[in-house]
């Protein structure tokens, strides 16, 4: 979303916080500072699961004030895109996708060509390994015929 000025940080998190050591709890709030900042952020297993829920949060909050998504929207007809197809076509994933050309260097991971027509493929399937979705580990830079040729298997 673009114009984000704020977010909100529930209450309720505070014993997930507080279970973390100052130096995660430090490497958690620049996460998700980066987060809505559109910025890549490696993190961590032990952050992973507090980080997850509060982008939940956030992307929720969003939602209600995004103009171009959501009830908010003109032509809302009360929810009917599939769900997939508007998580792929969300802010979170041009962010997955941008983050996974970055890391590898806007490179085909299989031919080595760079720049093109590029396309970000998971490594485990989108459909089948939900909480992989936006995790940069689980993806690989790929030319479209390389990328062509993996799904064609």
């Amino acid at each position: 979303m673009t114009g984000k000025k704020s977010f909100i940080l529930y209450c309720d998190l505070i014993n997930d916080i507080a279970s973390l050591s100052n130096e995660d709890a430090g490497i958690l709030f620049k996460a998700i500072l980066s987060f809505v900042n559109d910025r890549p952020f490696n993190i961590n297993e032990t952050i992973r699961y507090i980080y997850n829920k509060i982008i939940a949060d956030i992307e929720r909050e969003w939602a209600k004030y995004n103009p171009k998504t959501g009830r908010y929207h003109w032509n809302y007809k009360g929810g009917i895109t599939p769900e997939n197809k508007a998580i792929r076509n969300s802010d979170k994933m041009a962010w997955w996708r941008t983050s996974v050309f970055s890391r590898d260097n806007y490179t085909c991971q299989t031919c080595g060509q760079y720049g093109g027509i590029l396309h970000a493929h998971h490594i485990k399937e989108f459909s089948k390994f939900k909480e992989l979705r936006f995790d940069v580990d689980n993806g690989l830079t790929l030319c479209k015929a390389c990328h062509n040729k993996i799904h064609s298997n």
